[in-house]
């Protein structure tokens, strides 16, 4: 399938006319060191004002929270629940498609809840799925029915297992079970793994071992396919084009190694490992995103020994080769990462949760990978940076995405001038400037 956006855009590229290098540096500001045990984080305009808000969850707190962005460096707390007991994943979106954001958390004890909000800011609950020891969630229209699932792991109890929860409309939801008995499934994330336009799943379990993607045959049946097999206990799962040829890579941090890999699909679904980062002690999570804005898919990560928020540097090379740069080291027990543009400026930064310190930050991005010479602009699609007038076509068998500054997906027909973002199907973020 493929897709135009029509429209005047300016791309800011590292490949600019006179060379400039990343000069990367991040400021640490505080939104509470007093929130007990927060997990994760995730970072979306909640109230349509044009910035951007924190939603996240305490575990030991059993708290479902949003934090309301006044200045981007002061935040008020609504607390959304604090009778969701053993919080874990969160994640925000309009479920029910009435132009608010609704709010999912993962419960140990009540399963997946979902909060809809009445378009203030006032939130009733729903158990979508009676899935005990819910653990982490991700959203993608599995069905390809124009609408947003919701894809859960559900980590201990008598039936570890991956599923989706069908959004049939009208706040009706069915459970479906991908795979059940899977000891300590820990994280999910869907993506089209194999670009045949519907969704697959990717799913990592610690204490069996496995990171596996699950194929999705247009009709919602899934095929297992294992990607690494280790005693090593794989903890998280993401994927994005890592090395920038077309195609979708997984990466997967795997705890008793202390590493991040990615693994490199050849276009058939077939991987190559290969190594992100080591000394990650006990990592937790994995993301991407083009944090120097050079146009490649950086890594960030987060780990609970180490305390550490970090992010490996991309150089571009085949295959690339990684220079590690610590945001902080002193993040007692790092848990859950975001990547969005808090301040505002154009560039992205990064949120944290950690759970021994009971702390949520975020770190500014001083970003100055742009040459501070004047942007020569050019009328061709081969020199950058460019002011192209006309469609910019998506790729070929890839959903595509459109995020504005705040973090809410758009439909992109007829924007106002701005900075947007633009995910193509598993891939980090590239920035665009609509000019006119």
């Amino acid at each position: 399938m493929k897709s135009m956006f029509r429209f005047v855009y300016l791309v800011i590229l590292m490949c600019c006319t006179t060379p400039g290098y990343a000069q990367i540096a991040f400021t640490e500001h505080i939104i509470s060191t007093n929130y007990n045990n927060p997990w994760y984080v995730f970072g979306i305009d909640m109230e349509n004002d044009s910035d951007i808000d924190i939603v996240t969850s305490g575990r030991f707190g059993h708290c479902l929270t949003w934090w309301e962005n006044i200045d981007n460096l002061n935040f008020t707390q609504h607390d959304i629940s604090t009778t969701s007991y053993y919080a874990m994943g969160v994640h925000a979106v309009d479920i029910d498609d009435d132009s608010d954001v609704d709010v999912l958390c993962a419960s140990q004890t009540l399963g997946v809840e979902l909060w809809v909000n009445d378009g203030g800011q006032s939130f009733t609950r729903m158990i979508i799925a009676n899935w005990a020891y819910a653990n982490r969630l991700d959203v993608e229209d599995v069905d390809s029915d124009g609408d947003h699932d919701v894809l859960a792991v559900c980590c201990e109890a008598s039936s570890p297992m991956v599923g989706w929860i069908e959004n049939e409309g009208n706040l009706n939801f069915t459970p479906h079970i991908v795979k059940d008995n899977w000891d300590n499934v820990n994280c999910v994330y869907a993506t089209d793994l194999d670009q045949d336009d519907d969704v697959d799943i990717l799913a990592s379990a610690s204490q069996a071992g496995d990171l596996s993607w699950f194929e999705n045959d247009g009709s919602e049946n899934f095929t297992e396919h294992i990607i690494l097999d280790t005693p090593a206990r794989p903890s998280s799962v993401y994927a994005d084009d890592v090395d920038g040829d077309g195609d979708i890579d997984v990466l997967c941090t795997v705890c008793l190694l202390d590493r991040v890999l990615w693994f490199e699909n050849d276009g058939n679904e077939t991987f190559t490992q290969h190594v992100v980062g080591t000394g990650f002690s006990r990592p937790h999570t994995v993301r991407t995103a083009d944090i120097d804005d050079d146009n490649d898919t950086d890594v960030i990560g987060a780990a609970i020994n180490s305390n550490e928020i970090a992010w490996w540097e991309n150089n571009g090379a085949i295959p690339p080769q990684w220079t590690k740069h610590v945001i902080t080291g002193s993040f007692g027990g790092a848990t859950g990462i975001d990547v969005k543009d808090v301040d505002n400026d154009g560039d992205l930064d990064v949120l944290g949760a950690a759970q021994f310190a009971n702390s949520i930050k975020w770190w500014e991005n001083s970003n100055t990978a742009i040459s501070e010479n004047s942007l020569e602009l050019i009328e061709s699609a081969r020199n950058f940076p460019t002011i192209v007038a006309g469609p910019l076509p998506a790729v070929e068998g890839r959903r595509n995405k459109v995020f504005d500054i705040t973090g809410r997906q758009i439909d992109f027909p007829n924007p106002k001038p701005g900075i947007y973002f633009v995910r193509i199907e598993g891939g980090h973020l590239h920035k665009i400037v609509k000019v006119k």
